[in-house]
């Protein structure tokens, strides 16, 4: 178990950058490695004085494992070897700094694909936009947005049970559904990022180990390290800052172009350039570009990383294949992060894109990166297209009396480019309730239909008891659940009525139809007997109704 001679210079490790607290962590382990080397030095003396056989021995005692690793391995040092001559060195001579290993510069490009046919040419950032975070002065090629997209708050509800279920197929409705449910692909494999694993390997004198009380197996050393030293690019997502992070003032701006390709149903993000970013480490950053398509989570795609570069030209294309329906309702994350070889890494700004007022024929634009805003599924406008017909039968208008009181039809089609809470698909079901009556008993819901983003229910609700006059006063809501194995979550609706904002005198928050919705209803009014079709966004934003 004697120690190699110590390693090169040039094959040392970059430690000029290690706080005080993450020098501690590295010397512990180290400790702790070197004390079970001790251990298990003392074991194998006591099996070279007890056993004979020399086959025997040379299992028992590992040196099969020494024999073979000398005939792969031209070295004697350890890894552990590596880290604590790096430290020694550091300690020694803080002014020089060895080169790092560029293995993780590969690993964070794996995702990434070049295409040199569609480099756009770099342009040179104007000094005055260099040291702006604000929009005013960058063009944006966002469109219009509408004024109802700007209602924002969160649904609220629980799935009930009740009503009767009636299937179209029962009252002689014929309907073919306009689009079957697509399967979507499956997403890209998520890259892992943990510490080093040459911190597993640790040594120090054993004259130095800990006692034996706070001696920890070598399975629970690697745990406490990679638990104290895990990346911050796993929680990208989160929007908060964990105790102990490096926190960096937010500068600089990202030049990117978006394009579709219809006939590979596939996005493009060509990620060209970022100018002026902050620096993380000792005037100096080591940035990448990292995407989501929000609000899918396993979204993460990357560009490689650029070293020791505050002005990083990386010239890729990051891809997503999607439906070119699915792009309304989806949202670009670009954020920008210097690469940590053993620590968190750094969050350097970051811009967000709804691809609902994108504008697809501009050219490629420079945003100012942004400090980071926790971003929610809820934000998105809609959560897809909802298709569905009405009519409003009135009492006895089919003659003999019949019906005895009016009855109001919903006819669920089927919902259209659903977009998932994470990749893959959905399980959902259409709830339907006709407000003033939030009873569970007057609530009515289709089957669930399993595995599908653009799900075919053709399911009929029927309720009685509605006059003309009543009509003014309801309001239809029909909402989007998902369906899982402890609880259901609603993921949008909408809500047909004449949208005036009160119901039998009293001032109601859930009279908050959208003109399209208003629409609807007063053509239903207009047209007794008849079905009338509906094509309607299902909105994130309905006003709770408490």
């Amino acid at each position: 178990m004697a120690h190699g001679p110590e390693p090169e210079a040039e094959g040392l490790l970059d430690l000029s950058f290690l706080t005080e607290e993450e020098q501690e962590t590295i010397a512990e382990v180290l400790k702790r490695d070197a004390h079970l080397r001790q251990l298990e030095e003392g074991r194998v003396s006591k099996l070279r004085a007890s056993l004979a056989d020399p086959e025997q021995l040379k299992i028992l005692t590992g040196d099969w494992f020494q024999e073979a690793r000398s005939q792969r391995h031209h070295h004697a040092h350890f890894g552990s070897d590596l880290v604590r001559a790096s430290i020694r060195r550091k300690k020694s001579s803080r002014g020089e700094q060895a080169l790092g290993s560029d293995g993780e510069a590969e690993a964070a490009g794996k995702e990434t694909e070049e295409e040199p046919e569609l480099r756009l040419p770099i342009e040179k950032v104007p000094p005055e936009r260099r040291s702006e975070t604000q929009g005013p002065d960058v063009p944006s090629p966002y469109a219009p947005s509408k004024a109802s997209d700007h209602q924002e708050a969160q649904a609220q509800g629980a799935p009930g049970r009740g009503g009767v279920q009636v299937d179209a197929e029962e009252m002689g409705l014929a309907w073919k559904p306009s689009q079957q449910a697509e399967k979507e692909p499956p997403p890209p494999p998520a890259q892992t990022e943990m510490a080093s694993e040459i911190l597993q390997n640790g040594e120090e004198d054993p004259g130095r180990g800990p006692s034996l009380d706070r001696m920890l197996s070598s399975s629970s050393s690697v745990s406490s390290l990679s638990s104290s030293t895990l990346s911050s690019s796993q929680m990208s997502l989160s929007g908060e800052v964990e105790a102990g992070a490096v926190q960096v003032q937010v500068r600089g701006s990202v030049h990117f172009a978006l394009h579709f390709e219809p006939s590979a149903s596939e996005l493009r993000v060509h990620v060209i350039q970022c100018q002026g970013l902050a620096a993380a480490r000792r005037g100096r950053s080591d940035p990448y570009v990292k995407s989501y398509l929000l609000p899918d989570k396993q979204s993460k795609r990357k560009t490689a990383v650029k070293k020791r570069n505050l002005n990083p030209v990386f010239n890729e294309t990051l891809r997503y294949s999607i439906p070119q329906a699915e792009l309304s309702g989806r949202v670009l994350s670009l954020s920008v992060w210097h690469r940590e070889s053993l620590g968190r890494n750094i969050f350097l700004g970051e811009v967000e894109v709804p691809l609902d007022t994108w504008n697809w024929d501009s050219e490629p634009t420079w945003l100012p990166l942004q400090p980071r805003v926790p971003p929610s599924p809820d934000d998105l406008p809609s959560r897809g297209l909802l298709s569905l017909s009405l009519k409003y039968v009135p009492a006895g208008s089919e003659g003999a009396g019949l019906p005895e009181s009016g009855e109001l039809h919903f006819w669920v089609k089927e919902a259209q480019d659903l977009i998932p809470l994470r990749s893959g698909s959905l399980d959902t079901y259409i709830q339907c309730s006709v407000l003033p009556d939030d009873s569970r008993a007057s609530r009515q819901r289709t089957r669930v239909v399993r595995r599908s983003l653009s799900p075919v229910f053709n399911h009929t609700m029927v309720y009685d008891g509605f006059g003309p006059a009543d009509l003014r006063q309801a309001c239809a809501e029909l909402s989007l659940w998902d369906h899982g194995a402890l609880t259901n979550r609603q993921l949008g609706g909408t809500r047909l009525s004449l949208g005036t904002g009160s119901s039998y005198g009293l001032q109601v928050p859930w009279m908050d139809s959208t003109p399209e919705e208003k629409q609807l209803w007063q053509t239903l009014l207009e047209r007794p007997c008849e079905w009338v079709d509906g094509l309607l966004p299902l909105r994130t934003n309905l006003v709770p109704r408490a």
